[in-house]
């Protein structure tokens, strides 16, 4: 086939390099951050601690094995708020200083075991979950989160992932306590009213991956070939654990098989705790995981018994595959510093995908990554751009968004496509038996894919891992009869927070009437391109990137409600979901019928979900036929949730009400759609179904989804009960999610004084779950009373994520204020305008009498 390229000019300069820096992310006093350097080798730690719960304290005991170069006199340790009762050097008692934050130990050069013995009442770090006045029927625990640098508040160590050591914990707990940690059991020990449990790692880790779990657990055991995999449950709750955690297994072999290196660690341990402040946390050997991932066979498989394949509606199999992932990347090689940890987050988030490809399919797992698409391009959009890969940030926690975790899984997918799947394998199992237990950068990746591949790749990591945005192509296409071509017109739109000119491999799937399916190839590396592409008759439709090779862009295009109806036919899932986003923009009964279509009879339940919010969207009466038909019909929970989101669309309307009732008061229908009903019915504004909401926040469900969904739809409402109500949700006794939604819920209404009041009373909430939802609130209100409680956050706040929400939040609101001061600026100026023109014509009118 012979095709012609014309290239049509367009200048774009490489001068303006604000694409190495972003846009809205770096702030004026930010400086580059390097990896630590401590000076000396920690080869080893042994602690023993007592866990005084009733204290919330910890009296420790922490032995260190050191190499001590020579030249050197002192070490540190990294030790937050302690009290250092005593240290010794090979037995001897030593000088030290300490500040409060780190701990200087007078030492000679050489090897050496030090110890040290505190007591200190951590505000991070370790966490303690007790019943109190609020909750009283809490099952008590403990558990820590490390990740990214506050394992220094429970036990000095060198706090930062460069630094890696075996490590064993001897934990003495209550008697009727389990304690977990890393790595294997060594003993139990009865102590009277106390146990000790003594667990030890013989292989190094990283400073933020020593953890511990203790409380009221029950332990669900499995074997996996000769790997023991154990699920730790808080008490009452064993029953959840296979819903769970099913999976694991099969994940353990999946990654050994794909990446070519045997799961590296002695055993595996999941251990679900209340309250934890993220969704998991892969300590090595021990993953920490919210208790909000345990769930019933109902949440798990509506209408049907588990396992229910095809139909699941809540699952735990991402986040288990997520954090699972962790143990090659993260925990067997871990980044060096912060600035790399896309290496740790990237890869656990795109093996989370592959996995689900495995287990699941290619339409599950694509649509997995079209998600996580949306979820980067919403970041991008809303708050910042920035490269994967930056030194510029101040908290390290910065560093953990949606660039990091869906951005780079989309660049890990786009680079696999690129070298093949082969190759890629063969380049990760390269980059981890070449740095097992040990660390890494980004230049270790690309110089392991460069080996293997044969290819140079620095091109490839300078515009997608230390650049920020990604391309934004735009292609519109066009037939000559006469001559017998296709015009295919593609552009390059990205802004100047982008790399200006990207090299792009890229596909189009043209579909011709007699059936013929054509898939062209070629290199875009122009800001515009015209091609034209020899046709014997007019495609069909025309179908960018079918297999989205390319994951990591932006597309639009001028397509014809016909062409994305006939698109709406192929065979990749792609193609459709771009049909479908066609159709959405067009909203004519014609685009209506095709998504009605799509709604009814698409293979995959992505496409038919995609269809129905598309459907509520456009909003139409005849759009609002096909949503009610197909909930009729639909069987799958999941979609059945979107077509109770869509029917929100439509405001007053008493049918729509009644057929949204009919689901939040059926029990045999999944939990979200009931919730997503809930929220649709105060949607719709009448007034008269407040009080079914009211009785809705009691309905039984898995994570209070209901009673959340009840609290959106009466924030909808916004009538005087329903602000109350939300108040009264935000209070301390009510479940920690439940608070999340009232209180981001109460953003709407922050000019009722009680409102305003209580958002400042929950922005220094104890739960940071809350203090979240609460910078959520004021974003939505953008009310620059808040800001001076936003400063103090963005400096004070014990999270890295709050005070960088925090800063984003308050640059928000002085952004709107700046508008607000030009606008009046602006007025002043027309009225100063106006004033002149009226004073010349008073002149003129004085002449005209003067002179008439």
């Amino acid at each position: 086939m012979h095709i012609n390229h014309l290239v049509v000019g367009s200048f774009v300069s490489f001068d303006k390099a604000g694409y190495l820096i972003g846009r809205y992310f770096v702030q004026p006093y930010y400086s580059p951050q390097f990896p630590r350097y401590y000076g000396y080798a920690l080869r080893h730690i042994r602690a023993q601690l007592r866990i005084r719960a009733e204290d919330r304290a910890v009296e420790g005991s922490g032995e260190y094995t050191v190499d001590v170069p020579q030249g050197r006199g002192f070490m540190e340790l990294d030790a937050a708020e302690m009290r250092i009762i005593s240290v010794r050097v090979d037995g001897q008692d030593a000088k030290f200083e300490y500040d409060g934050r780190a701990l200087r130990i007078y030492i000679n050069p050489g090897s050496h075991i030090v110890q040290v013995n505190y007591e200190t009442k951590p505000r991070k770090g370790l966490y303690f979950v007790l019943p109190d006045e609020y909750y009283r029927d809490r099952v008590p625990m403990v558990w820590t989160q490390g990740e990214s640098e506050d394992n220094h508040y429970w036990i000095p160590m060198p706090d930062y992932p460069n630094v890696k050591f075996t490590s064993e914990l001897l934990i003495i707990v209550p008697k009727h306590w389990t304690a977990i940690s890393n790595g294997v059991l060594v003993e139990t020990r009865d102590l009277g009213n106390e146990v000790l449990w003594h667990w030890k790692l013989d292989k190094p880790h990283s400073a933020y991956l020593v953890a511990l779990a203790a409380g009221e657990f029950e332990a669900v055991r499995e074997d996996c070939n000769e790997i023991t995999i154990e699920h730790y449950v808080p008490r009452g709750y064993s029953d959840r654990a296979r819903f769970s955690f099913y999976r694991t297994c099969d994940m353990v072999k999946f990654y050994s098989e794909y990446t070519g290196v045997k799961y590296p660690w002695p055993n595996y341990k999941h251990v679900a705790v209340s309250e934890f402040i993220y969704g998991g946390m892969e300590n090595t050997t021990i993953t920490i995981v919210t208790d909000t991932t345990l769930h019933d066979e109902h949440a798990h498989c509506p209408g049907s018994k588990f396992p229910c394949q095809g139909v699941e509606d809540f699952s735990s199999d991402g986040l288990v595959a997520h954090e699972l992932a962790h143990q090659w990347f993260g925990d067997f090689v871990t980044t060096k510093d912060w600035a790399n940890i896309w290496l740790n987050e990237s890869f656990a988030t795109y093996f989370e995908a592959l996995y689900m490809e495995h287990a699941k399919g290619r339409d599950e797992f694509l649509y997995e990554l079209y998600q996580n698409l949306r979820n980067y391009l919403n970041e991008y959009g809303n708050r910042y751009a920035r490269p994967i890969v930056t030194r510029l940030y101040k908290d390290p926690e910065e560093m953990f968004d949606r660039h990091t975790y869906e951005k780079g899984s989309l660049v890990l997918h786009t680079l696999r496509n690129l070298l093949s799947d082969e190759t890629f394998r063969k380049g990760i199992n390269l980059y981890l038996t070449r740095h097992a237990h040990g660390n890494a950068d980004t230049e270790d990746l690309r110089k392991a894919l460069e080996e293997v591949s044969g290819q140079p790749l620095d091109w490839f990591f300078t515009q997608f891992v230390y650049s920020s945005g990604h391309p934004v192509i735009k292609y519109s296409w066009s037939y000559d009869p006469g001559n017998k071509f296709i015009k295919l017109s593609i552009s390059q739109a990205q802004g100047d927070d982008s790399y200006p000119i990207y090299r792009l491999p890229l596909e189009f799937e043209i579909k011709y009437s007699s059936g013929e399916v054509e898939i062209f190839r070629f290199e875009l590396n122009e800001r515009e391109t015209t091609i034209y592409i020899p046709a014997s008759e007019r495609p069909q439709y025309v179908c960018l990137d079918p297999q989205f090779k390319v994951g990591v862009k932006s597309v639009s295009s001028d397509k014809g409600v016909e062409e994305a109806i006939a698109e709406l036919g192929s065979e990749n899932l792609m193609c459709r979901l771009e049909a479908i986003d066609a159709l959405t923009k067009d909203g004519s009964a014609r685009a209506v019928e095709g998504l009605s279509k799509a709604l009814m009879g698409d293979p995959f339940w992505g496409v038919r979900a995609e269809a129905a919010r598309a459907l509520g969207k456009i909003g139409t009466e005849y759009a609002l036929k096909a949503l009610l038909n197909a909930l009729n019909n639909e069987r799958h929970p999941r979609v059945r949730q979107v077509i109770a989101e869509a029917l929100g669309n439509f405001k007053g309307n008493g049918n729509v009400a009644n057929v949204l009732m009919s689901i939040l008061e059926d029990a045999s229908e999944s939990y979200y759609a009931r919730s997503k009903a809930a929220q649709s019915l105060g949607k719709l504004g009448i007034l008269d179904y407040g009080k079914s909401l009211i009785k809705a926040l009691d309905y039984p469900s898995h994570n209070y989804v209901i009673t959340q969904g009840a609290l959106q739809g009466l924030s909808e409402l916004g009538t005087d009960e329903a602000i109350d109500t939300l108040v009264k949700y935000t209070e301390l006794g009510k479940p920690t999610l439940v608070r999340m939604v009232a209180t981001q819920s109460l953003g709407k209404f922050v000019g009722v004084r009680r409102v305003y009041d209580r958002i400042r009373e929950l922005l220094r909430d104890p739960y940071y779950r809350v203090r979240y939802a609460a910078v959520a609130a004021v974003e939505s209100s953008l009310d620059p009373r808040f800001l001076d409680i936003l400063d103090d956050l963005a400096s004070r706040d014990l999270d890295g994520r709050i005070r960088r929400y925090a800063r984003d939040v308050a640059r928000k609101i002085r952004e709107q204020m700046q508008r607000g001061v030009e606008y009046a600026r602006l007025r002043e100026e027309i009225e100063r305008i106006r004033e002149e023109q009226r004073r010349i014509m008073d002149r003129l009118g004085r002449v005209e009498t003067k002179y008439g």
